[in-house]
């Protein structure tokens, strides 16, 4: 026996239209972000970076991510510094390393 359902409820889901936001990701010279993440995300994605200074250099500072405000207090492993970009908008995320003194 096949059953069918209409469902003004689920229509609606499948109709729903959501925002897409475009994430662009850089890193200063002395280093590296990965994964690879610039590109289109739907609204509300949240997207995990990490930033990898070259040897010589140090991590200094995130801009345009979620984390701005934890800069001198990497909330990860020494060297290898996440960050969160939540696409509430379109996002310009930068990294910057500096040359270490130590």
């Amino acid at each position: 026996m096949l059953a069918y359902s209409c469902s003004d409820e689920l229509q609606d889901e499948e109709l729903k239209e959501f925002n897409l936001y475009t994430l662009s990701v850089s890193a200063s010279e002395g280093g590296s972000v990965s994964p690879k993440a610039s590109g289109t995300y739907k609204e509300g994605s949240t997207i995990t970076i990490s930033a990898t200074p070259d040897e010589g250099y140090r991590f200094e500072r995130w801009e345009g991510s979620d984390n701005d405000d934890l800069a001198n207090g990497c909330w990860s492993r020494p060297g290898n510094c996440r960050a969160s970009i939540t696409m509430n908008s379109d996002r310009d995320v930068q990294v910057f390393f500096q040359i270490q003194t130590d």
